[in-house]
């Protein structure tokens, strides 16, 4: 047999051998492939060979999905890896079986949060190279008919105690719940993400936030892309040195520090937080800073109890952020549930100071710029606009403003310490604590 019919021979040999396996262990790195090949190209559940992967590789190691399409049916906990690169060049798709994933999906430690992945470690890298991870979301949408926080509807993949976390490259299409997850971390990079949950159907995609931070610090996000139906990204609470650069927001609920002060028991301290250089197109919300009221209820409508919980926003920046029809761009709530009753909006335990909007424009999708309502109990110190400069898109169509007698924007603000000194916000309306982040007229 001439030589080099037998090397290709030998080739293809290896290459049918390789995609017969389930994982190809080649010293320290684990080549992942998925066992549709040896069914007929029907998806058959990969959670098992991934999770030995993790195993194998997960320690000083290179765990690699390649270009092929991984189906996921049960939860993936791969956590305490230690100087672990994760490389995709393929799809991972999850299952769309609804009773699995509310009885099965991981809590997060958060409200009623839980996820369909939960990886973590230290040294640990997560780069994309092509692959995508697929929610199979439209399943949820429908599922979940518009209600909020659906115990067990899993958050795609949270990033949980880890330390010096680089995160690069990485898509996620229709997320189940929120995209991404970090919490108890710290040391974390997450560059050029990718998120897009669209619905096509009558349901909407309440609660798809592209990326949520809690109890972690030392946080950069760089070069996002998010397409969703909640917060594009949103700092909850123990949120410490976030830096987020350079992200386009498309609908959704823009840029959030919140909700905060939901528990009594657990103190949240929100400070060191910066979002510049920001596109915000066609969302309910563009910049706005959230807490609960002082009192504990029983039920609200995000879910659970909630309020009571104390503790302190500070040292918040918007810079650089253009809006382009958002219905409130910008927003301070110590009242976020109002169902709960205006009566105890004024309620709020959590101290808010220092918050600075800076270079922000754009166009309202009424005539609401600002609401800015801090608790009678502790307003808002040094709160400061500066060079703010956002107008109705009637009014730069040179249009009447329908059903109003407010032919210009309104800045509402209340409870705020510098309002009339050093704030340079030009205050013309009173901010109600129960007015709502969901607007859907002009203000009277």
């Amino acid at each position: 047999m001439p030589s080099k019919m037998k090397t290709t021979l030998l080739t293809l040999a290896a290459l049918f051998a390789a995609a017969q396996a389930w994982i190809v262990n080649e010293g320290t790195k684990c080549f992942l492939y998925p066992e549709s090949l040896t069914h007929f190209n029907l998806p058959v559940d990969d959670t098992e060979s991934i999770q030995k992967a993790f195993e194998l590789c997960g320690t000083n190691g290179t765990v690699i999905f390649t270009k092929y399409t991984f189906h996921v049916a049960s939860v993936i906990k791969t956590l305490d890896l230690i100087n672990c690169d994760v490389e995709l060049h393929g799809d991972i798709v999850f299952s769309t079986n609804v009773p699995y994933w509310l009885s099965h999906s991981i809590n997060v430690g958060l409200q009623n949060q839980s996820t369909a992945w939960l990886i973590g470690g230290t040294n640990v890298s997560f780069v994309g190279r092509g692959g995508l991870i697929d929610g199979n979301g439209q399943t949820w949408y429908d599922e979940n008919r518009d209600n909020s926080n659906q115990p067990g509807r899993p958050i795609t993949i949270t990033f949980f105690n880890s330390t010096n976390l680089f995160v690069d490259g990485l898509s996620i299409i229709q997320p189940q719940f929120w995209a991404i997850f970090v919490s108890y971390s710290q040391n974390v990079t997450m560059n050029n993400i990718y998120v897009n949950a669209t619905t096509n159907s009558n349901y909407g995609i309440v609660n798809t936030d592209g990326a949520d931070t809690w109890n972690s610090r030392d946080i950069v996000m760089r070069n996002w892309t998010v397409q969703n139906g909640d917060d594009c990204i949103a700092a909850k609470g123990n949120t410490t040195n976030l830096y987020v650069q350079n992200v386009t927001c498309h609908g959704g609920s823009g840029l959030t520090i919140g909700s905060v002060g939901q528990y009594p028991l657990t103190p949240d301290y929100d400070e060191n937080i910066l979002f510049e250089d920001i596109t915000i197109l066609g969302s309910m919300d563009g910049t706005y800073i959230k807490t609960w009221q002082g009192v504990n209820v029983d039920d609200t409508g995000n879910g659970g109890a909630g309020g009571g919980g104390s503790g302190l926003v500070r040292n918040i920046t918007f810079r650089r952020i253009h809006m382009e029809d958002v219905a409130l761009p910008i927003q301070i709530t110590q009242c976020i549930y109002t169902e709960s009753g205006s009566d105890i909006c004024d309620t709020s335990r959590m101290q808010i100071r220092d918050v600075t909007f800076e270079d922000i424009s754009g166009t309202s999708r009424y005539n609401i710029a600002a609401s800015l309502h801090c608790a009678s109990l502790h307003p808002c110190p040094d709160v400061f606009f500066k060079n703010v400069s956002i107008k109705s898109i009637n009014e730069t169509l040179g249009l009447p403003l329908y059903n109003t007698p407010l032919q210009h924007e309104v800045f509402q603000c209340a409870n705020i310490v510098n309002q009339n000194s050093t704030s340079g916000i030009p205050c013309n309306h009173w901010a109600p604590g129960d007015f709502g982040q969901g607007v859907s007229a002009n203000v009277r």
